[in-house]
């Protein structure tokens, strides 16, 4: 019953019957009055009051002088119990207002008491430790995957950007946060929320469940957003000079590959994206420069040192060249040259492949490689009718598997197939081409 009365003691106010102002600490108790207390102040003056006299009995009462712990700094139980009421009700930290509400200490006493005491001391090793071995243990379920890609782990760039742009762009650096977030409005859908399970029934469950997934759907395009902003340095480059630089454009008055593929940032890191692009230039410089090179094989040049003498005569011919329609004409010209020399060389083969002299079979396929260089030399004969079996087709049937993209013994087969089976349907547009040719010549009597 003692001990009751001494704790409710050390939370009781005491207020001074001649001036009312609050008493801490000690206190001077009139014996012979009641309920009559006294601050140092006005028992030092002799204050009398009501039926009070300065000549009364009287003792000095403390009630929060207790030492409940030996302390070098002589905390009093009631100080120790300000203190943890106040971290109670201001939170860890808050030390300021925290020797306000004990009144008798400052803020560094109170921090340096606390953590001595209840931290460090012998009773924060008797509570933490216990509390840090007691806490819930959650299972690792992905202890046995595999780790995620180092392009999701990876650490991203700090931001570089002075006080005065992150002001003016409402950046807060040390949060990676924005004052105005995109979609600022989003936590309005579930911060009327409240879950009774009593009064909402499932329907109501429900909805309120569809509303956070929405919410939670815009907190990933939030943090998506962010994490492009982050990676791509888009905060340093708003407030960045613009570089008076000619932008690269192709020859061809394409667009740059970068401007192309930015739609792909966002699904991209900036490494990624920047290989990407890499690659993609490579791509195009590459088949730039296999153009050039069939170009000059074209023309004939089969070597590196001829290219400087076939630009300068190039370039010369274009400077003499009159106006364009000059030009244009010049080369209806050439092509029709190069018409009747491919005319020329596919009559000399017919009549070489046809019985029209006396050559043996294989004289012509000694000539036939000579005679297939002419073709190559003006430009006219399909890759494909470089075969050995290509000498056995005639002009028609080589210009035929030029125009289907076959080869010769691919048409040779295909040939001797539909002849020795007139009945067999064709499968293809290349089947129904080498049909139609068979039934023109004569050689079946099948319906294509």
């Amino acid at each position: 019953m003692g001990q009751n009365n001494m704790a409710s003691d050390l939370f009781t106010k005491y207020n001074c019957t001649y001036c009312l102002d609050d008493i801490v600490g000690l206190r001077v108790k009139c014996v012979e009055c009641t309920e009559f207390d006294l601050c140092l102040q006005c028992f030092s003056a002799g204050a009398e009051i009501g039926p009070h006299k300065n000549y009364h009995s009287y003792q000095f009462v403390d009630s929060g002088a207790i030492d409940a712990i030996r302390s070098k700094n002589k905390w009093s139980a009631k100080e120790e119990l300000l203190l943890l009421n106040g971290i109670e009700q201001y939170g860890f930290g808050n030390w300021e207002n925290i020797s306000q509400h004990i009144k008798t200490r400052s803020a560094d006493e109170a921090r340096d008491e606390y953590m001595s005491r209840y931290v460090d001391g012998s009773i924060g090793r008797a509570t933490w430790t216990n509390a840090y071995e007691k806490r819930a243990k959650l299972a690792d379920l992905a202890k046995d995957e595999p780790c995620p890609s180092t392009a999701i782990t990876h650490t991203l760039p700090p931001i570089d950007i002075n006080p005065v742009e992150a002001s003016q762009l409402g950046y807060m650096p040390h949060r990676d946060d924005f004052e105005c977030e995109y979609d600022n409005e989003a936590e309005s859908l579930v911060s009327s929320l409240n879950i009774s399970s009593t009064d909402d029934d499932e329907l109501d469950t429900a909805l309120k469940l569809a509303q956070v997934d929405m919410y939670i759907e815009k907190l990933r395009e939030r943090a998506r957003r962010k994490r492009v902003c982050r990676d791509y340095q888009l905060v340093s480059q708003f407030f960045a000079a613009r570089r008076e630089r000619p932008r690269h454009r192709h020859l061809n008055g394409e667009p740059d590959t970068v401007d192309k593929l930015r739609c792909l940032c966002q699904f991209q890191t900036a490494q990624e994206h920047a290989c990407l692009t890499k690659n993609v230039q490579r791509q195009r410089d590459l088949e730039r420069r296999l153009n050039e090179l069939i170009r000059y094989r074209k023309n004939g040049l089969t070597k590196m040192e001829e290219l400087p003498h076939f630009e300068q005569e190039a370039s010369a011919k274009a400077k003499s060249s009159g106006s364009s329609s000059l030009n244009f004409q010049n080369q209806a010209v050439k092509r029709k040259r190069e018409e009747n020399d491919a005319d020329e060389v596919y009559s000399t083969i017919r009549n070489s492949i046809c019985p029209i002299d006396n050559l043996t079979l294989s004289q012509e396929l000694e000539q036939w490689p000579r005679r297939l260089q002419q073709l190559h030399q003006v430009g006219i004969i399909h890759p494909r009718l470089s075969e050995p079996s290509a000498h056995l087709l005639s002009d028609s049937e080589a210009k035929l598997c030029s125009s289907l993209d076959i080869k010769p013994s691919q048409y040779i087969s295909l040939k001797t197939l539909m002849l020795a089976n007139p009945d067999r349907e064709a499968e293809n547009d290349a089947e129904v081409q080498i049909k139609h040719y068979i039934k023109s010549n004569g050689w079946s009597e099948m319906q294509v």
